[in-house]
C-alpha cells in the first residue's frame, strides 16, 4: 500500500498540471508504462517522428545520425547548461574532450564542422583565454528530437503539457537536455541493457531505420495507417540520405542476426519477439527519464 504525504499525493508520485499521478523514479516509470492500452499507439508516433524528412536539404543524417557525434553534441550541451546552473567547470573544448569517449582529435574536429555550420557558437570565456563552446538553438532543436519525441509519447500515455514548453524555451530546454546527459553519466543503464540498439546507433542512420522498421511493426499489429514509408532499400535510402547498399548491409545483418526480416517488396516485416521487448525496454525508460526530468525543472508537483 502506498503511503500518502501530508499534502495528499503518494509517496514516489508527482502530480502533473492535469492530475495525472506520476512515478518520480525512472525505472518504476518506466515499468508502469509497457503494456498500458496506449503504449503501442506511443511507440508508432515516437517513430513516425523518427523517420520524418528532415527540414534542410543537406544529408543532416550524416551529422547527427550516429552515436558516438550524437553523443559529442548532448555532452556539449550539458556541459554548457551545467555551467549556466552553477557556474563551475567551464564549457571549453578541453572539458569536452575529457569526457566524451573518443580521441581528443576527433572531438576537436566535429566540433570544428558544427562550428562553420553555425551549430555551436564559440564565445570567450572570463580569462580572454580560452572559449566557451555554446550550443545554438539549431543544434538544441536537431538533438532534442528524439528526448521530445519521448516526452510527447509519455505524454499521449500520461496526459500532461510539458513538451511543447519545454520545446519552446531555449534556456530550459538545454537544461533538460543537460540534466539527462549527467544522468547517462552517473549510471550505465539507459545503454547497456540495450545492446541491439545501440548497434543500430552506432551506424550511420542506423537508429532512424529501425525507427522505420519498428514503427511499421507497431502500425501493422494496431491497424494504423498513418506509417506509409516503405520498407525498401531506394525508399529508406532517399529518405535518410545514404546509399542503398548502406541500407542493404543494415538490412541483411539484421536478417542474418534474426532481428527481423522485411517481406513482401518492403511492404511487411517480421520481428524478433527478443527485439520487441529490448525496443519496448528502450523506449519505457527514455520515456521515463525525460519525463522524469521534465517534472521536476518545471517545477510540477
Amino acid at each position: 500500500m502506498s503511503r500518502s504525504l501530508p499534502d495528499g499525493r503518494e509517496a514516489g508520485f508527482s502530480r502533473s498540471a492535469v492530475g495525472v499521478a506520476v512515478q518520480t523514479d525512472v525505472p518504476s516509470l518506466a515499468a508502469s508504462l509497457i503494456g498500458r492500452p496506449l503504449f503501442g499507439e506511443a511507440l508508432v508516433s515516437y517513430c513516425a517522428e523518427m523517420i520524418r524528412p528532415p527540414d534542410v536539404l543537406w544529408p543532416i543524417n550524416k551529422l547527427f545520425g550516429q552515436s558516438m557525434r550524437y553523443i559529442v553534441c548532448f555532452d556539449l550541451i550539458g556541459n554548457y547548461a551545467r555551467w549556466r546552473r552553477d557556474g563551475t567547470a567551464p564549457p571549453t573544448l578541453t572539458a569536452l574532450q575529457r569526457k566524451v569517449p573518443a580521441s581528443a582529435r576527433q572531438v576537436a574536429s566535429f566540433v570544428d564542422a558544427l562550428r562553420h555550420r553555425g551549430y555551436v557558437i564559440a564565445e570567450p570565456g572570463g580569462d580572454r583565454r580560452s572559449l566557451h563552446l555554446r550550443p545554438s538553438p539549431a543544434l538544441l532543436t536537431e538533438i532534442a528530437r528524439s528526448p521530445l519525441a519521448f516526452l510527447r509519447a509519455c505524454e499521449h500515455i500520461l496526459p500532461a503539457s510539458l513538451t511543447d514548453r519545454i520545446r519552446d524555451d531555449e534556456i530550459l530546454l538545454a537544461d533538460w537536455l543537460g540534466r539527462a546527459a549527467e544522468r547517462f553519466h552517473d549510471e550505465d543503464i539507459y545503454f547497456s541493457p540495450f545492446s541491439t540498439i545501440v548497434q543500430f546507433a552506432e551506424r550511420d542512420s542506423g537508429y532512424p531505420l529501425l525507427a522505420a522498421v519498428m514503427g511499421a511493426n507497431y502500425a501493422a499489429r494496431s491497424g494504423s495507417t498513418t506509417f506509409t514509408l516503405p520498407l525498401t532499400y531506394a525508399a529508406l535510402a532517399e529518405r535518410f540520405r545514404v546509399s542503398r547498399q548502406h541500407v542493404g548491409n543494415l538490412l541483411i545483418e539484421a536478417r542474418q542476426q534474426g532481428w527481423f526480416s522485411v517481406t513482401q517488396g518492403g511492404q511487411s516485416v517480421a520481428v524478433s519477439v527478443d527485439l520487441v521487448r529490448e525496443f519496448e525496454g528502450w523506449a519505457a525508460s527514455q520515456m521515463a527519464l525525460y519525463r522524469v526530468i521534465a517534472e521536476e525543472i518545471t517545477g510540477r508537483e
